[in-house]
């Protein structure tokens, strides 16, 4: 048997060398240890370096209890009023990042969740539950921000936020700070991004939520704002900031509502699945009432037949990201006079 320490535990900072098991009821960012019954959609589970770590019945993760409202892969969460936490009581691996809690629904191509059976809450030696804190501000400066959304979880957003801050860096000499506001938490993206040439990194779990699903509109805001002014104040000229999953969800509408967080956007670059789903993020922006001014990225499938189809039904020109003259054009034509602009 082996113990599986998961990655989104990183937003509880260092942990006690001996987590104790406890029974009681637990909330969203408590964490919990829990032991596999049965391996399922998720056979690994991403640890605190960003590895991901193949599991078997009998061994132990410590995980964060959690939702995750996926359209894609798996949707669930936890109980109003809290779960029941006790030895032996069933839950499910909502995600690779370790989130926990109980699934209510998975794609048939993906399988069932793997099955866990609750060891407790994690305790450290003072008998007190370890749990997520949430770190927020109130305000962000006037650090440039561009936006990475999607119309689909693995429709690119990171291939194209990862083109952008190598193109910052290494053409333009930026310091470029990296981040994801939003979704369901796992160290893999952050950590493409950051070797994509970035200055400084952080993201939501850094900031005290394993997930932004299922939180307060106030909690996801104040955390995108914490994140913004953490990457600042390390140095950040721009920050590149992913959001995960669809624009729909995990609180994303109401980050690219924010008033603050508006006035320090120059782009958000929507990447699509394919040409349609072009006309309707742009749909649902104008719908949403979201000002931030767009970019519409390319699908990763056609290239050729996505600029034809967008360009002719909506008079837009793409930018693919691994179109040297598409990034160039993008860089200096929008980022770099909205950045002088607002000086």
């Amino acid at each position: 048997m082996s113990t599986v320490i998961a990655s989104c535990t990183r937003g509880a900072g260092t942990l006690p060398e001996q987590l104790t098991p406890v029974v009681g009821t637990g909330h969203a960012g408590d964490l919990v240890i829990a032991r596999v019954v049965r391996v399922g959609a998720y056979p690994r589970v991403e640890n605190t370096h960003g590895r991901d770590v193949r599991i078997r019945v009998g061994d132990e993760i410590v995980g964060v209890l959690g939702d995750r409202h996926s359209t894609t892969s798996i949707y669930g969460g936890l109980p109003d009023g809290g779960l029941a936490v006790r030895a032996g009581a069933p839950a499910d691996l909502l995600a690779v990042g370790g989130v926990i809690g109980t699934a209510a629904s998975s794609p048939a191509s993906l399988g069932t969740a793997t099955a866990l059976e609750l060891v407790g809450l994690a305790a450290d030696e003072s008998g007190e539950v370890v749990r997520l804190r949430p770190r927020t501000a109130a305000s962000v400066p006037a650090t440039p921000v561009v936006f990475i959304g999607g119309t689909a979880a693995e429709v690119g957003k990171t291939t194209f936020a990862s083109a952008l801050v190598h193109h910052l860096a290494a053409r333009h000499g930026l310091r470029v700070g990296v981040t994801k506001l939003a979704g369901t938490g796992r160290l893999r993206d952050l950590l493409t991004l950051a070797d994509a040439g970035a200055h400084c990194a952080a993201d939501f779990v850094d900031a005290g939520l394993a997930t932004t699903y299922g939180h307060t509109p106030e909690a996801v805001v104040g955390t995108a704002r914490h994140l913004v002014s953490r990457l600042t104040d390390e140095g950040a000229d721009i920050v590149i900031a992913e959001l995960g999953g669809d624009l729909w969800g995990a609180g994303i509408p109401n980050i690219l509502r924010d008033a603050d967080l508006v006035a320090a956007a120059r782009a958000l670059v929507l990447v699509p699945s394919d040409a349609m789903a072009s006309l309707g993020a742009d749909t649902w922006l104008a719908q949403n009432g979201i000002t931030i001014p767009p970019v519409h990225g390319v699908p990763h499938r056609n290239v050729m037949a996505a600029r034809e189809r967008v360009g002719k039904g909506m008079g837009v020109q793409l930018v693919d990201p691994h179109d040297e003259q598409d990034m160039r054009r993008l860089v200096t034509e929008v980022l770099l006079p909205a950045m002088a602009g607002a000086k």
